[in-house]
């Protein structure tokens, strides 16, 4: 209840639009076009932004305009359907957390986890944002549950934890595809817990079925729809470009070399034109550049790493929704000290307590190792970080726990010490 309160207070209270031409105004645009039956599809213009309707589209994942599609569907579409959902799933993220934490530290570390996890301004300040990373953490967080519960304590396998963990990632995988590092991981873990490498490989191979189905099903969606077969998106080769070009910065920046086009060209012929240009001449840079590649595989990781405070421009939208001046430094302060608070916390445990307990340790660390390595591959953002609090949230809780053992433990020891 304490987490829905805090993402609807924060939700009411800001209120943001989608800016001109952002992902968020794409996601809106499609997600009308869904709930008016047109399809996944838009209608793009360079002074207006993006609108519903017009030509079929797969430039980003479907996934999360078919959430907010429904949602309009269901119950109208004001902004306000689509923020309020976002606080609702947001919310529910909380709940994957607690078992998250429960099985890797324990019963009390999980609730200490899930207790911060409610007010965490870093995933609370982004929920009314209507970007995809919401409702990706609440479906990533649950399937990471459903697969460290995929082994039972008698070394037996849990058919029924496998699968859902299957679904929830063959439906993330529709929002962000990053949500397949949990196949690789899922059958590293339960060799780690005590199974067969030829079971664990068996049941991974029954985890990844659904996804394999849903994305066949997608692209063949595209083949029929926009005559190319995309598996996931036709956005793979614009955000390569991002973070392989003489401009890249390590973070989002426009990739202007692959904006221009005849007039008339229709926003479907853009995407298609974005995907080969851009992985073309990405590659080439890379292969021509190492020096400044390495450069930005640094600034790459900093980038993913940074604190929040990003999100007080996205939900003031860029001054169109402002906040109060003398809200900002307060609010900056708060997301960078207790986003950097968790971090540490997890850090620390890590180093003090990763040899004594290496399963939980590995997992913390392998997450944030695959999760970096993939947007090394592309560019930076503080917003992709949002996926890994789950583990890292609950990770700084069992730090807590243990400084707090070893201060009862101390206390003990002095009052028995007394004569």
């Amino acid at each position: 209840m304490a987490a829905l309160v805090a993402r609807l207070s924060w939700t009411l209270w800001t209120a943001p639009v989608p800016p001109l031409l952002s992902d968020p105004e794409y996601y809106h645009a499609t997600a009308l076009s869904l709930a008016r039956g047109e399809g996944y599809s838009v209608v793009f213009d360079a002074e207006s932004g993006f609108a519903p309707g017009g030509d079929a589209t797969a430039f980003w994942p479907p996934g999360y305009s078919v959430f907010l599609g429904s949602m309009h569907w269901v119950f109208g579409e004001s902004l306000a359907v689509a923020r309020l959902a976002n606080a609702v799933v947001g919310a529910l993220a909380v709940i994957p957390v607690y078992f998250i934490g429960r099985r890797l530290f324990g019963d009390f570390v999980g609730l200490v986890g899930a207790a911060i996890a409610a007010p965490l301004p870093s995933l609370v300040f982004w929920t009314p944002v209507l970007f995809a990373d919401t409702l990706f953490t609440l479906l990533f967080a649950s399937a990471l549950a459903f697969v460290l519960y995929g082994l039972r304590s008698d070394g037996t396998f849990n058919p029924a934890a496998i699968v859902a963990a299957g679904v929830l990632v063959a439906m993330a995988t529709l929002i962000r595809g990053q949500a397949l590092i949990l196949i690789t991981l899922a059958p590293v873990w339960w060799v780690l817990e005590g199974s067969r490498v030829r079971g664990a490989l068996r049941w991974a191979a029954v985890a990844l079925a659904p996804t394999l189905v849903v994305l066949g099903a997608w692209t063949v969606r595209n083949v029929v729809a926009i005559e190319s077969p995309i598996v996931l998106s036709a956005n793979f080769g614009y955000n390569l470009r991002v973070g392989h070009a003489p401009y890249s910065t390590g973070r989002y920046i426009l990739p202007h070399d692959l904006w221009s086009a005849p007039p008339g060209t229709t926003f479907q012929e853009r995407e298609m034109s974005f995907n080969d240009r851009g992985t073309r001449r990405a590659i080439d840079y890379a292969l021509g550049n190492p020096k400044s590649e390495l450069e930005l595989t640094g600034r790459k990781i900093v980038g993913l790493w940074r604190p929040d405070s990003d999100v007080l421009s996205w939900v003031s939208t860029f001054g169109e929704t402002p906040l109060p001046a003398r809200a900002w430094e307060p609010l900056r302060l708060l997301l960078d000290s207790s986003y950097l608070a968790v971090l540490a916390l997890a850090g620390a445990w890590v180093v003090r307590f990763g040899a004594r307990q290496p399963r939980p340790a590995w997992v913390a660390v392998s997450l944030v190792a695959l999760w970096t390595a993939v947007h090394v591959v592309f560019f930076g953002e503080p917003r992709y970080h949002l996926p890994l609090l789950v583990v890292l949230v609950p990770t700084a809780a069992a730090f807590l726990a243990e400084v707090t053992r070893y201060a009862l433990r101390g206390r003990r020891g002095l009052h028995d010490g007394r004569p």
